[in-house]
Order: C-alpha cells, then sequence, then structure tokens
C-alpha cells in the first residue's frame, strides 16, 4: 500500500517557517503520495481480499467490521475530512481489528494532506508499529519528519535517525511492491516513483543537516526527477545545498524552479539573484 533538516544557522529561520507541514506545501506533494488514486485504491482492495482470507479462519466474521472498512476504502476519492472521519470512527469501533494497519495508513495521508502534522505522525506512528513494511506511511514520514525537527528539539538526533530508517526501508521496499491486475504499467511505476522521491527527499535534507552537501544534491535531484509533481521545497533544498557544495550554476536553475510556484517563490526568486552572483563572483564547480 500505499510508503529538513535545515542547513546553516543562516537558512534556518526559513526554513522553520516554509517548511512547516502547512496545506500549501502538503497540497503539492499530496498529488504525488497516491492515497486517493486508482493504484493506492486497487492495492487497499487487495488487502481486504487477503485480509478477508483472515477473517474467514475465524469462527465468526465481523459483517460491521468488514462493511466499516469497505467504507473507508470507497472514500478514498473523498475529501480528507471524510476519509479522517470514517477513519477514526473505524479505530474508535474496532480497536483491535486486523484492518487498522490499513486505516492508520489512510489517517496518516489524509492528515497530511490538512496540514494537521500532529495527528499526522501519532497515525503514522501506529501504523508502523502495526506493519513496519507499510511503504506508504514510511516514505511520508521520511519526508516529513526531518521537516518538523528543529536544532532545539529534545530528541532530534534519534527523530532523524528514524526518519532515516524509515526512508531506507521505504527505498528497499517500494521496488518490490507487487502491482494489482487492475492498475496501468505506468500508472504503477508512476506511484512508486513518487513514493521513491518522498524518501529521498527525506535523506536530501539530512544530509544537508549532516552538512554532506554532495549527498544532499544526489539524493534531492532524484528526489525531483522522479516526482511526477516535484515538491518546491525539494528544489528550495536542492538550491541550498547547491550552494553549499560551490554549485552555483546548478542553484540558479534549481531556484528558478521553486520560484516558479509555492509558498516559497519569493524567496527562491531572491535566492537565485543570490547564487547569479555567486556564480559570477566565486569559484564554483
Amino acid at each position: 500500500m500505499t510508503a529538513k533538516i535545515f542547513a546553516r544557522p543562516a537558512l534556518l529561520l526559513s526554513l522553520a517557517v516554509a517548511i512547516s507541514l502547512a496545506p500549501a506545501i502538503s497540497n503539492a506533494q499530496n498529488a504525488r503520495i497516491g492515497t486517493e488514486s486508482r493504484l493506492d485504491h486497487a492495492m487497499q482492495q487487495n488487502a481486504v481480499k487477503d485480509r478477508g482470507s483472515e477473517s474467514q479462519k475465524k469462527d465468526i466474521v465481523n459483517k460491521a467490521e468488514e462493511a466499516a472498512y469497505k467504507a473507508v476504502l470507497a472514500a478514498q476519492s473523498a475529501d480528507p475530512a471524510t476519509r479522517i472521519q470514517l477513519g477514526e470512527g473505524f479505530a474508535a469501533k474496532f480497536p483491535t481489528s486486523h484492518y487498522l494497519p490499513d486505516i492508520y495508513g489512510v489517517l496518516t495521508s489524509s492528515y497530511f494532506a490538512t496540514g494537521d502534522s500532529d495527528k499526522m505522525f501519532t497515525a503514522g506512528s501506529k501504523a508502523i508499529q502495526l506493519d513496519p513494511q507499510n511503504a506508504d506511511v514510511l516514505s511520508i514520514l521520511a519526508m516529513a519528519i526531518p521537516r518538523r525537527v528543529k536544532p532545539t528539539t529534545p530528541d532530534a538526533a534519534e527523530q532523524l535517525q528514524t526518519a532515516e530508517a524509515y526512508a531506507h526501508r521505504a527505498i528497499e521496499i517500494i521496488p518490490t511492491m507487487t502491482k494489482p491486475a487492475t492498475v496501468a504499467d505506468a500508472e504503477f511505476e508512476k506511484a512508486k516513483n513518487d513514493k521513491l522521491a518522498l524518501a529521498h527527499g527525506g535523506l536530501g535534507l539530512i544530509d544537508i543537516d549532516h552538512k554532506k552537501y554532495d549527498d544532499a544534491k544526489a539524493e534531492l535531484t532524484q528526489a525531483v526527477q522522479l516526482a511526477s509533481s516535484p515538491d518546491p521545497v525539494d528544489y528550495y533544498l536542492l538550491g541550498n545545498a547547491d550552494v553549499q557544495g560551490s554549485y552555483f550554476k546548478d542553484a540558479v536553475a534549481a531556484y528558478e524552479k521553486c520560484a516558479a510556484s509555492g509558498p516559497l517563490a519569493a524567496q527562491c526568486k531572491s535566492r537565485a539573484e543570490s547564487a547569479k552572483h555567486d556564480a559570477e563572483t566565486k569559484l564554483g564547480r
């Protein structure tokens, strides 16, 4: 199913503001998470069959539970608020259900879409505890955790280690995902690449925090190349990594793409001009 570190102090303030999980940013990424796509719906339908076969082994099949789960799946094309209402209702009514890994996965992406980061992390943590191989949630959290962590966060190092582990696990799992028969090959590859883009974006931000600017450049380049709708924040971070690594001309290109749309457009336009000046006056690579 479904899937910031922050540069140096000079960049901290703008990142701390811009990379909060605001709806303006999450809308761009939600378009490529795949939660509302036919792919994820098809994969969840497969889960119904798989988990349903487990239910048949029980003496009693909870028909209300089955119906409630199918209602959550049927709402995947609905607005996030509807998905949240159904998902939270299911979790409250069936707290021991074998469908909970899927439900918390739906809630994670739905809260992400609304910009409610606290509830997104809570749901995501529950999803991973119940299913450590949930590629959808792994990829979302791999991107989101580093963007939330600040240098003043008490357990920042631990959280970043967790995010890095999630990213690597997602990158390992996603290529092995089985394509549902009802999904076209191209659509399946697009959805997988979008999930991979989230994981690589998270790793890139972690690398910036660790001053591994060449590694950050490589990860963030993969993120924007894999994404069907690249996140402007990834271009912003890529530009920052390029500047720190003295790739000034590459930084200009990244910032200009970031400046084309999104909540960081003004900042990226300003940074593009600064990078152009650096390219003309400094020794670059």
